[in-house]
C-alpha cells in the first residue's frame, strides 16, 4: 500500500521549550530536524547539542507518526443495511445460574460463640451484648482467652458504675491495661512518706 505524503504534524509545547535556550544557528538546525523528521520521517546530521535535544524529541514524533500510519490502514469494513451488527434476542439455549450452598462452614463460629459465652458470664456489666459478641469475634483466640481470664479479676472490687461496657473493655484492649492494685502500693508508699 503507498501512503500519502504527510501533510502536519503536532508541534508540542515542550519542543519551543527545549529549543529556546539553543544558540539561533543551533534552533534552526534542530527546527530543520523536527520539521523533516515530523512530515518525512527522516533524520539529518546535527551537530552534538541540537543532536542530543532532538533524541529527546524524537519519541514523540516517532509515537505521532505510528498514529498516523495506523490510521491511513483505514477503519472496520463498513456494513450494509442489510446486515445486522447485533442480534436482537440471545440464544434461548442460556440457562440461568442457580446458587449453590456454601460448602465452607466457619469452624470458628461455635468456638467463639462458646468462648464468649464464657466472657459474658465472668464480665460484671452486662450491657449490649450484641455489639460486645461482634467485638470478641473479631479478637484472635489467644486473646480472648487473655480477656476472659481478667475481666472477672479486674473489676471484681469495682463499683458497677465505674466499668466500662463489654464492647468498650474489648476494643480498648483493656486486659492489657495496668491493674488499679498496681498503683495502690505505690500510693500507700507515698501516702506513708508524709
Amino acid at each position: 500500500m503507498a501512503c500519502t505524503p504527510k501533510d502536519s504534524f503536532i508541534v508540542y509545547r515542550s519542543f519551543f521549550d527545549a529549543i529556546e535556550p539553543l544558540s539561533e544557528a543551533d534552533q534552526l538546525a534542530l527546527l530543520k530536524q523536527i520539521f523533516e523528521f515530523g512530515l518525512n520521517h527522516k533524520e539529518v546530521d546535527l551537530e552534538p547539542l541540537p543532536k542530543a535535544m532532538f533524541s529527546l524529541i524524537k519519541p514523540q514524533l516517532e509515537a505521532n507518526h505510528k498514529r498516523w500510519v495506523n490510521g491511513n490502514k483505514g477503519g472496520r469494513p463498513k456494513t450494509s443495511k442489510e446486515e445486522k451488527i447485533t442480534k436482537e434476542k440471545p440464544n434461548s439455549n442460556q440457562t440461568v445460574t442457580t446458587p449453590k450452598p456454601n460448602k465452607n462452614k466457619n469452624k470458628n463460629k461455635n468456638k467463639n460463640n462458646e468462648n464468649f459465652e464464657k466472657f459474658w458470664s465472668n464480665y460484671p456489666k452486662k450491657t449490649d451484648k450484641k455489639k460486645a459478641l461482634l467485638s470478641f469475634c473479631r479478637l484472635n483466640e489467644i486473646k480472648q482467652n487473655l480477656a476472659i481470664d481478667d475481666c472477672g479479676l479486674r473489676y471484681s472490687d469495682t463499683d458497677k458504675k465505674f466499668i466500662p461496657h463489654a464492647t468498650t473493655y474489648i476494643n480498648g484492649e483493656r486486659w492489657e491495661d495496668e491493674k488499679e492494685g498496681d498503683n495502690d502500693k505505690n500510693a500507700n508508699f507515698w501516702g506513708n512518706l508524709k
